[in-house]
């Protein structure tokens, strides 16, 4: 039973390494948006963004609508919509809905909307920025929608929620170094969360649930550098070329050699982006002959240049 339970927290490890050097690669940004005590009836509506948004109900319940759905939202519930997609939250479906634009400004402003009467609903709205310029497949692993109860007083997820809420209150403001890293950790903690308890994933997620699918994935994430090939790659993983083509084609929709170049490409920008390292450094970090190969790759994969990336050219 004990070397049972080991083997198991051994796999779940392995998973999270693979996930926390993704997380680390996309470099998510975190950010609170929206923190009010809010009097019924109330609603605010939130139009698409390429970017993951969640909301706590940290006082009373309310109720979120999406295209596809509506849920009820119950105090100390979390709801994130990883996909951005638009959507909006109410204390019932038939209250008038407000621009999210309009409410936020109006916290900024200290005059905050929804006030009259008693108040029945405390929330804290918060969204996670990352490079949109670098895909990976985890992005479209996640589900657009997915519901967090039952979340214990004393549970981590909520100690990082009492105390981004704790500090908004101190500081009297949404917008502070402390706030948007402690969103951040929440934002890694949901995730977390969401693998850990989910049987039915799919996408990479799935492939990390997989043993020996896993194993590939670990072997490049720790490995970049190495002289990678399809044989070098079974041979590591002990799988056949079908097999392993085959499942990672399945799960992934991509090749591992696909995988392991975007994967490369990936480091690559944030490495041009973030560091000061020359491009032949990178190259060699990441797997690639020199920096002529590396240029030529990256441009031809994001449409821009490492210097123009690195001079703030990339959007011209």
């Amino acid at each position: 039973m004990l070397k049972e339970g080991s083997h198991r927290l051994k796999k779940q490890d392995s998973t999270f390494d693979i996930l926390d050097d993704v997380i680390a690669t996309l470099r998510f940004r975190g950010s609170i948006f929206f923190h009010s005590d809010l009097a019924a009836p109330w609603g605010i509506s939130l139009p698409p963004l390429p970017t993951p948004r969640f909301h706590i109900a940290l006082h009373g319940d309310f109720v979120i609508g999406t295209s596809e759905a509506q849920l009820p939202i119950m105090q100390m519930d979390i709801v994130m919509l990883p996909k951005g997609d638009m959507h909006w939250i109410a204390d019932e479906t038939s209250s008038e809905l407000v621009p999210c634009q309009l409410a936020g400004d109006a916290c900024e402003l200290g005059n905050p909307l929804f006030q009259e009467g008693e108040i029945t609903n405390r929330i804290m709205c918060g969204m996670v920025e990352y490079d949109e310029a670098i895909s990976h497949p985890i992005l479209d692993a996640l589900p657009s929608i997915f519901h967090f109860t039952h979340i214990e007083v004393d549970n981590p997820i909520w100690t990082t929620v009492r105390q981004i809420d704790s500090e908004i209150q101190r500081t009297n403001s949404q917008r502070s170094v402390i706030i948007d890293r402690l969103t951040e950790v929440l934002f890694f903690q949901l995730l977390h969360r969401y693998i850990a308890e989910n049987e039915h994933l799919h996408g990479f997620l799935a492939a990390l649930r997989n043993p020996r699918l896993a194993k590939v994935l670990q072997l490049l994430h720790d490995n970049p550098e190495k002289p990678w090939t399809l044989a070098t790659i079974c041979n590591e993983a002990g799988m056949s070329r079908a097999s392993l083509q085959r499942k990672f084609k399945a799960e992934l929709d991509l090749s591992p050699m696909a995988y392991l170049g975007s994967w490369r490409l990936a480091k690559a920008y944030q490495l041009v982006k973030n560091s000061s390292l020359t491009l032949d450094n990178i190259a060699d970090r990441i797997g690639y002959a020199d920096a002529r190969t590396l240029r030529a790759a990256f441009k031809r994969h994001y449409g821009f240049s490492p210097s123009a990336l690195r001079k703030g050219d990339n959007e011209v």
